[in-house]
Parts: structure tokens; sequence; C-alpha cells
């Protein structure tokens, strides 16, 4: 059995969303705006559930080779609705028809989960909505489990 099994039609589901969207940050500072967010949910005293989920959908090198990124976070909270002043909520956020993989290894080899999933996209002549969904469900210094759902453009 391969270490990265590519399983097909899967469907992300969560309840009770905040989504945080941040569109053209620098990559070097994206997990200084996924912490700030963090601790936004924390002074705000939000009753989260279920781990941190990270939408991509978009990345752009400038003219001088900066690279920046269009991302959102989002969290399950309980008491989502009173934050809707502040972040988008959502009662309930779907991704349908996703390739997904579960990786569980040595945090320096994620690349590889998500060049599976490319690989798998190529080889089975499959059109990507140009979305990743990443969703951390547990880190340490030398081992990380992580989901990734991958959005098959339906044609």
């Amino acid at each position: 059995m391969p270490k990265l099994e590519v399983k097909t039609n899967k469907k992300l589901v969560l309840k009770n969303v905040i989504v945080h969207e941040m569109k053209n940050i620098k990559m070097s500072e994206l997990e200084k705006e996924l912490q700030k967010f963090e601790r936004n949910l924390k002074l705000l005293n939000v009753q989260t559930f279920g781990p941190l989920i990270t939408k991509n959908y978009g990345m752009s090198i400038s003219d001088n080779g900066e690279m920046t990124i269009c991302c959102d976070a989002m969290i399950q909270a309980h008491d989502y609705k009173q934050y809707q002043n502040t972040y988008i909520v959502h009662d309930i956020y779907t991704a349908e028809h996703c390739a997904y993989i579960r990786f569980e290894d040595r945090p320096e080899y994620l690349n590889y989960a998500y060049s599976k999933l490319d690989l798998f996209f190529y080889e089975n002549d499959l059109v990507s909505e140009g979305i990743i969904y990443s969703v951390l469900i547990n880190q340490t210094s030398d081992m990380m489990t992580m989901d990734l759902f991958k959005p098959v453009k339906r044609l």
C-alpha cells in the first residue's frame, strides 16, 4: 500500500464556519497572518472546535520575484454567528468532488503529498478548480497529520 493514497469523490463539509480572507499576502508573512487570526480568535474568546483549515486559491510572482498568495483561514465555532460583523460566516461550507490525501509523516515531506495530488490530476486527465484545502489535524516538531482536498472541475 502506498504511503500516499489518493481517494476520489470525497467531500469536505464544515459547519458553523468563520472565514478570514487573506488576499495577496506575501509568502514570507503567511504564517504570521495565520497566527494573528488564531490570536484574534482567542482574544475574542471564540468557542472553536475542530482543526484550522486553509483554502489556497491563488499565487502570483511579482516582477521583483516576490511571491504572494490568496487564501482563506477557516475555523468551526459554536458561537460563529456573533462574529459576522468581523468575519465571513457560513452555516455550512462544502467542497465536493475532491481528490483527497491524508498525509502522516515528517513535516519536511509534506510537499510530496501536494505533488502526488498534482501527479494524480495529470495522470487521470483531471482539471482542478485551482483550489486546495489543507486541514491540519495534528503537528509536532517531527510528525504532521494533514488532510488535503483538491476539488475536480466538473465539465
